[in-house]
């Protein structure tokens, strides 16, 4: 029996941390923000439908879409975002689900975990029946961004102020994972919600017998 996890959280929370830490304990992780550059990469319906929408200015010297131009773009207009989501999200969605299809055809017994950063927003959680949120304080998300990437206070307000707050995560999330402290209290966090999880499977197997 495949368990399904929807992993999510804000930017700054930790969550590709968590999902690098779920993958060790052996979950197979589909990083759906990776997903979304292959939808549209060069060549494909997403890339043109990106460049129609934004125009030419989105696509850098290598001919691909520039993240970061086009994410200065959307941050700063609501409704460019929904466009941007509009177009992106239903490739991905397609896809994450033939790569959970194959997953699961492979390894019946697997444990899936979807990592996608919109899933409180939009209320998809790619057909998990759990989802998993990763939850760190504004201050120290603007601390850590401001350290660890260089990006300007400013620019992390925005983005937050897209996404949905803390409050509306931790109503939707059917285990919230806190991250503020150092990566040796994100391991306890993490090691707990595994071996839980780990429970509900045993549980579930000596149920079928």
């Amino acid at each position: 029996m495949a368990i399904i996890v929807g992993l999510t959280g804000g930017i700054g929370s930790g969550k590709s941390t968590v999902a690098e830490l779920l993958a060790e304990r052996g979950a197979h992780v589909i990083d759906a923000d990776r997903v979304a550059h292959e939808v549209y990469a060069p060549g494909t319906a997403g890339f043109d439908s990106i460049v129609e929408r934004f125009g030419d200015d989105v696509v850098g010297e290598d001919g691909a879409i520039d993240r970061a131009r086009l994410g200065a773009m959307v941050f700063r207009d609501p409704e460019a975002l929904a466009d941007l989501n509009r177009i992106v999200h239903p490739l991905v969605r397609a896809e994450v689900a033939s790569r959970i299809a194959q997953i699961v055809d492979e390894d019946p017994d697997s444990v899936v975990v979807i990592e996608a950063a919109l899933m409180t927003e939009t209320g998809w959680s790619g057909g998990a029946g759990r989802l998993w949120t990763v939850i760190a304080d504004p201050d120290v998300v603007i601390q850590r961004l401001v350290q660890l990437r260089g990006m300007e206070p400013g620019e992390i307000a925005r983005r937050m102020a897209a996404q949905a707050d803390n409050e509306k995560r931790r109503r939707g999330a059917t285990r919230v994972i806190e991250n503020n402290g150092d990566l040796l209290d994100l391991e306890g966090e993490v090691q707990a919600a595994w071996a839980d999880l780990q429970l509900e499977i045993e549980s579930a197997r000596a149920g079928a017998q």
